[in-house]
């Protein structure tokens, strides 16, 4: 009995250490296309995530260079196939803003999609591995999380500097002002004889 449960957790062990998130910084007007190398019959999978929600475009091509599945305009998603032939498989995601786009996706390869759908497993075990695909999720999408608020906390922090920086600008600005307005006017009244 405890051993199918050891067995499973090294598994999950196994399996934990091979999932993960990804997270990069798209420049304005680019583009970012990843491989996956895949055999016919291979199931793969990706879920992606933008912060603040700004829009991408996500394509995933097979090993022809042909399109299989395009989201325009998006900023979430996910999708899944089993390919056809065997090759490389692309998916790129493409930012056509003029910003700076943060994307963070969780792609899951042949190894770790033949690990979910083993048909052999015993009921408990197919439930453990439904169980463990859902906490990688919502852990990728926690870390995700984190990030984006670091990025938030860091805009928040330069804001501020900023602020200080011109706010003390303008006092300066205004204390010379006054210095000058001052100056003027006493000049003004010296030249009449007033002062």
């Amino acid at each position: 009995m405890i051993r199918p449960f050891a067995a499973a957790a090294l598994a999950l062990g196994i399996f934990a250490s091979y999932a993960a998130a990804y997270t990069t910084i798209m420049l304005p007007n680019s583009q970012e296309c990843y491989l996956e190398r895949m055999k016919a019959g291979d199931h793969f999978s990706i879920t992606f995530e933008t912060a603040g929600k700004l829009p991408v475009e996500f394509l995933v091509t097979d090993s022809h260079n042909t399109p299989l599945y395009s989201m325009p305009h998006t900023g979430e998603g996910s999708y899944s196939f089993i390919s056809a032939n065997e090759g490389r498989h692309s998916y790129c995601f493409r930012n056509n803003a003029p910003h700076e786009v943060v994307v963070n996706f969780n792609p899951h390869g042949p190894e770790e999609e033949t690990y979910l759908v083993n048909h052999d497993a015993t009921p408990a075990e197919t439930e453990v591995r439904k169980l463990s695909h859902n906490v990688e999720e919502v852990r990728d999408h926690f870390n995700f999380m984190l990030f984006r608020n670091e990025i938030h906390d860091q805009s928040v922090s330069d804001t501020q500097r900023r602020m200080l920086h011109w706010a003390v600008l303008q006092t300066l600005a205004l204390a010379g002002m006054c210095g000058w307005q001052i100056y003027y006017v006493r000049s003004l009244f010296k030249i009449r004889g007033v002062v």
